[in-house]
């Protein structure tokens, strides 16, 4: 570790979900860092699905208190001059300012995109409807403006040609996973953690919706069509919707229909 000296306790706070905010928790736990709580996910009921591991199950079996919103600005107020550092990971919630005040550090995001590109909500999915070659992450401080804070890291991720929003999805959070180990480290070490501001005003903020709000347009071309469609696929969550005249469709993997055993057509 050089002569770096090494952060015995810290405290800190931990907001997120999914499979980045769950791996990043369970990493600090094994490394003996606990939080003074945690702020989950809306929808994280405290078990696992086919898709995440539930941090309110990982916290519970570790008796770290677990907290909503309202309960969470109280708290803080014990912790006004002692809170070092909120790190918010797979969260799908907005912080609100007289929270990301607080810590001394900063609240550590780690967003699907090269910021300022694809602010917002399902960056990863716009990526491959819009043909990017790239798609990335961004590991920032939270600012006053959402994604916009200063920036730590930067990270391209290729998109093939064969990369769907769930495949990419996979390639995004193994990725920001190792970043944020990264980080962490410089942050126990005591490192200087270099950062830069970014430009104002290069995209706007996407709010919750997916490109032309999920819906196929048959006058694209054949290629931005294929694009649209596999940005869509990420199970298990459904697959895109496709009317052809009365009739809507999903488009679906083919290792999903031989799970539930298709009928074959007869010979």
């Amino acid at each position: 570790m050089g002569n770096y000296l090494i952060m015995k306790k810290l405290n800190f706070i931990f907001v997120g979900g999914k499979k980045l905010g769950y791996e990043s928790l369970n990493f600090l736990l094994k490394k003996n860092y606990r939080p003074l709580c945690v702020l989950p996910n809306k929808d994280d009921k405290g078990f696992d699905n086919s898709f995440n591991k539930s941090i309110v199950k990982l916290a519970k079996s570790k008796k770290i208190k677990i907290t909503n919103l309202k309960s969470l600005i109280n708290f803080l107020k014990k912790y006004e001059n002692n809170l070092d550092v909120i790190f918010c990971l797979g969260s799908t919630r907005i912080l609100p300012q007289n929270i990301l005040m607080i810590p001394k550090m900063g609240t550590l995001n780690i967003h699907p995109s090269l910021l300022p590109k694809y602010r917002g909500r399902y960056s990863l999915v716009h990526s491959i409807a819009n043909g990017e070659k790239y798609a990335g992450l961004t590991s920032h401080w939270i600012g006053k403006e959402i994604d916009l804070g200063e920036i730590i890291s930067k990270k391209k991720i290729i998109i093939s040609k064969e990369d769907t929003g769930g495949t990419l999805y996979n390639k995004f959070t193994n990725s920001a996973i190792r970043e944020f180990k990264k980080i962490f480290s410089k942050i126990i070490e005591r490192k200087k953690i270099k950062t830069y501001k970014q430009k104002k005003g290069v995209t706007r903020y996407k709010n919750k919706h997916f490109p032309n709000n999920g819906k196929i347009n048959w006058n694209w071309s054949g290629n931005k069509i294929y694009n649209f469609l596999r940005s869509m696929i990420h199970e298990p969550f459904p697959p895109p919707e496709i009317k052809i005249g009365s009739q809507n469709y999903y488009l679906v993997s083919k290792n999903l229909l031989l799970r539930n055993k298709i009928i074959k057509s007869p010979k």
